[in-house]
C-alpha cells in the first residue's frame, strides 16, 4: 500500500515567497511532496495532493538558441524563419509590422524563407548557459512560441494566412509548409530533451479571437490535425507531455486538442472551462481559476473558492493559475484542494 499526506496547517505557514515567470510575487508553501512529483501525478491520470498551479509549481524555460524566443520579446529581433519582429509597448509584446507580408504567394513560400538548420544550432552553448535554470522540484516546461498558423501569419499577415487555409488553390502551399515545420519541431523538441531532460513543453498556437475560432472545425481537422498529433506523438515517445498554449474562444476545436493527443491546455477563461471538464472528463487537463477582483475580501475570495471547489476543483484534477486576485487567493486555492486528498496513496 501507499502513504497518505493528510493536510497539515504548517504546509502553509511561514511560506517562501517566489518571483514568477511574469514578475508576480506568490508565496510558496511547504508541501509533502515536491510540486513536480504531485503535478506529475495529474498527467499520469491520478488524483493530486493539490491542484497543481501553473504560476508557481512549473518551471518554464525560454532557450535562448532558438532566435523565436527573443524577436517575439522585449527587445524583438529577427525570428528563426528570417522575419523582424517590433516590441508594441501597448500590446506587452513584439510582432511583424503588417502590410509587407514577406511570402506573396504561399504556393512558392520557398522562394521567399528557407527552414533553420536546427543541427547547426549550439545546443551544447545553450545548455552550459542555461542549465542552472533547471528546477529539480519543479516540471520543466520549454515555450515553443509561434507555431503552424501563427507561424503562417508571421509569413503572409492574418488575412491571407486565414485565406490560405480554406482556398483549395492555397492549401496545398499550407501543407508542404507545416509539413516542413513539422521537421523543424521535431527536431528542437529531440535537442531538448537530449540536453535538458524537460518534463513538458508549452506549445503555442492561437486558433481563435474573443469571439470564435478563426477557422471551422473542418479546416482545423484537415489543415492543422496531422501534424499536432505528428507532434504530440513524438513528444509522448520521448516521455514529454504536450500542453497546449491555445487564446481565444475555441471550445469547438477542443476535440482536435484531444484527437491530436495533446495532455492539457492553458485556455483563456473565457472559454468555460466547467462545462469542458462535465464534457470531456479525463480526456484533456484544462486549467480553471476563481475569478476574484484583486481588491476582494478575504470572505469574498474563500466564497469563490469553495464555489470552485464544488466543480473543477471538486476531485483536483484541474490546474489553477491565479494571475490576478488578492494574494489570499493563492493560499486559499491550496489550502483547499489540499484538503480534499485524504484518500490519495502515493
Amino acid at each position: 500500500m501507499g502513504k497518505r499526506y493528510p493536510y497539515q496547517e504548517t504546509e502553509v505557514q511561514n511560506p517562501d515567497i517566489q518571483k514568477t515567470f511574469f514578475g508576480q510575487e506568490l508565496e510558496v508553501f511547504h508541501t509533502p511532496i515536491t510540486p513536480r512529483e504531485n503535478a506529475l501525478l495529474l498527467y499520469q491520470g491520478k488524483k493530486p495532493l493539490w491542484a497543481p498551479n501553473r504560476m508557481t509549481d512549473f518551471n518554464m524555460l525560454m532557450f535562448d538558441v532558438d532566435l523565436d524566443n527573443k524577436a517575439r520579446g522585449p527587445e524583438g529581433g529577427t525570428d528563426k524563419m528570417g522575419i523582424e519582429w517590433v516590441y508594441v509597448p501597448v500590446a506587452g509584446g513584439s510582432m511583424v509590422k503588417p502590410g509587407n507580408p514577406v511570402v506573396k504567394d504561399i504556393n512558392h513560400w520557398e522562394d521567399y524563407v528557407q527552414m533553420p538548420d536546427v543541427d547547426s544550432w549550439d545546443w551544447a552553448g545553450c545548455y552550459e548557459r542555461q542549465k542552472d535554470q533547471l528546477d529539480p522540484n519543479k516540471v520543466n516546461i520549454a515555450g515553443m512560441l509561434g507555431n503552424y498558423f501563427e507561424r503562417l501569419i508571421s509569413l503572409m499577415d492574418f488575412d491571407n494566412a486565414a485565406v490560405a487555409m480554406i482556398d483549395e488553390e492555397q492549401q496545398e502551399g499550407v501543407h508542404r509548409l507545416f509539413r516542413e515545420l513539422t521537421k523543424v519541431y521535431k527536431k528542437m523538441i529531440s535537442y531538448m530533451k537530449q540536453y535538458f531532460d524537460i518534463d513538458m513543453i508549452n506549445f503555442h498556437d492561437d486558433w481563435g479571437s474573443q469571439r470564435a475560432s478563426f477557422f471551422s472545425r473542418e479546416t482545423a481537422e484537415e489543415m492543422l490535425l496531422p501534424y499536432m498529433k505528428e507532434i504530440a506523438d513524438h513528444m509522448h515517445s520521448l516521455g514529454i507531455y504536450f500542453d497546449f498554449h491555445c487564446c481565444g474562444f475555441v471550445e469547438n476545436l477542443v476535440p482536435i486538442m484531444i484527437e491530436a493527443g495533446m495532455d492539457s491546455w492553458g485556455g483563456q477563461e473565457l472559454n468555460d472551462k466547467w462545462a469542458l471538464k462535465q464534457k470531456y472528463q479525463d480526456q484533456l487537463i484544462f486549467t480553471d481559476t476563481p475569478l476574484v477582483p484583486d481588491d476582494a475580501t478575504e470572505e469574498e475570495t474563500q466564497r469563490a473558492v469553495d464555489e470552485f471547489m464544488k466543480k473543477s476543483g471538486a476531485d483536483n484534477k484541474i490546474l489553477v493559475e491565479p494571475f490576478t486576485g488578492p494574494k489570499c487567493l493563492t493560499e486559499k486555492l491550496y489550502t483547499a484542494t489540499r484538503s480534499n486528498a485524504a484518500d490519495v496513496e502515493i
